[in-house]
């Protein structure tokens, strides 16, 4: 598994232009899945054993100019996909869309906005101060037992975006139809997602009824989209895949004119045991059942987000600026937020930038725990030493992979004749801090003495 993982980073020394930039970089991913807490920079500088001098080359890779996020999101791309776990469907990717909020309490923190919370639970505010991340994820494993793998979308490969009703809107569907794929003469990226309650769609308009001048009637008859589950006979039972659990279900599916596209979509009705759902597909050949079946795979990427901010905390981190306007903790309208002074926002613009490669670096550490879990699932299992009630599936979680991994690298870290990787960050990067430590280790410690 290690070599697994040291091999997937030697990967990415293409995307720096400086060796020792990407041996912060490695440094950097395995302080993510070794650290047991995160609170910033620092957490990676307890993990690794180094002080201030090492905080600071720590600290230089969010803001070196030796490498660029959106190679490094290209190249993480390419290599997720050539893993050859992708769930695929008509011959497309399947990805997942979504967003998430992270409250942020930081006076001087780019991104800083205030943010109404529209969760059911009541114990959150309404509004608070925070920022909003959203986020794409690759469906990986199998339909039945999926995961979501952080992603972006820069591959050649046509994709199948399913979304929650919050991007039920015109513009998603139509930036969707302008990218186009010339290697498939079809467009780049396909919708599904579910229509809010209050929807209404059209019939096409019948030309032979019309009488008179001027241009012909392009919308017919209105379709009220909840109306439909009132003429139940035109549904058919058949079983599909809710959840995780097979699930006998009523499903009917119309093309109809959508006014804020201007075209066709694809409208699925489906009567379930949670109630009734309306689905939205742009592609007018979508098959009604997986579409049904695939919506129930955006969960997964709610998971995601869980794992990103319970387990690798990514989102802990604290980059400001003293250029950036002071602002006030308690939550007010973004109207009255003062903007940066025009020769300022470069700066500001540079923390902001820190941050997305902070946030970025850590998703890709979960990304490669992920794809552990899937390719080393019976070595995950023999290797873990703590405690689990029950097993909620065959793959391990994230949580389980990081427990056997973060071991392993602190049994690597603490050999007297590691891995080529790990000899050279303690050659190249921790220099005689490691020997000062540690002069004559030779047998492995526990990680909470690490």
């Amino acid at each position: 598994m290690l070599t697994y993982l040291y091999d997937s980073l030697y990967g990415f020394r293409k995307v720096f232009s400086r060796h020792r930039t990407w041996l912060i970089f490695v440094m950097i991913v395995l302080g993510f899945i070794g650290s047991s807490e995160m609170t910033g920079v620092s957490s990676f500088c307890r993990f690794w054993l180094i002080d201030n001098q090492g905080y600071s080359k720590l600290l230089g890779l969010f803001r070196s100019s030796a490498w660029e996020l959106s190679g490094l999101l290209e190249y993480w791309s390419v290599f997720a996909v050539y893993q050859q776990q992708s769930v695929f469907s008509q011959g497309r990717l399947v990805t997942l869309g979504d967003h998430t909020y992270v409250p942020k309490e930081g006076r001087r923190m780019p991104g800083v906005v205030t943010l109404r919370q529209d969760s059911e639970t009541q114990s959150k505010p309404s509004y608070f101060r925070g920022q909003c991340w959203g986020g794409l994820a690759l469906a990986v494993g199998s339909l039945t037992n999926p995961l979501a793998i952080d992603f972006a979308l820069q591959t050649n490969q046509g994709v199948l975006l399913v979304l929650d009703a919050f991007f039920s809107v015109g513009p998603v569907f139509l930036l969707a139809q302008a990218t186009w794929l010339t290697s498939i003469e079809a467009p780049a990226v396909h919708i599904i997602t579910k229509a809010k309650k209050n929807y209404v769609a059209y019939l096409q308009a019948d030309p032979s009824r019309y009488i008179g001048i001027g241009r012909p009637c392009k919308y017919g008859e209105h379709i009220h989209l909840m109306e439909v589950f009132d003429h139940l006979h035109l549904f058919q039972k058949v079983s599909v895949r809710i959840y995780g659990h097979m699930e006998k279900i009523y499903i009917f599916h119309l093309d109809l004119l959508w006014k804020s596209t201007q075209g066709p979509l694809r409208f699925v009705f489906a009567k379930t045991s949670r109630g009734p759902i309306v689905l939205m597909c742009s592609n007018l050949d979508q098959d009604p059942i997986a579409a049904i079946e695939l919506y129930c795979l955006r969960t997964r990427i709610e998971t995601m987000f869980d794992m990103l901010k319970n387990v690798l905390h990514i989102f802990q981190c604290h980059f400001w600026s003293k250029k950036m306007p002071k602002h006030s903790r308690k939550p007010k309208s973004n109207k009255n937020q003062k903007a940066p002074q025009a020769e300022n926002q470069k700066t500001v613009q540079a923390c902001w930038d820190a941050t997305e490669r902070f946030v970025n670096l850590g998703a890709i550490s979960l990304g490669l725990l992920q794809l552990i879990a899937l390719k080393f699932p019976e070595e995950i299992w023999s290797r873990f030493e703590g405690f689990l009630r029950t097993r909620s599936r065959d793959i391990p979680s994230e949580r389980t992979v990081k427990m056997v991994i973060a071991n392993l690298l602190v049994q690597n870290f603490l050999k007297v004749e590691p891995t080529a990787t790990m000899r050279e960050i303690r050659a190249k990067i921790l220099k005689g801090e490691f020997k000062k430590k540690f002069p004559q280790t030779e047998h492995p410690v526990n990680q909470r003495a690490a």
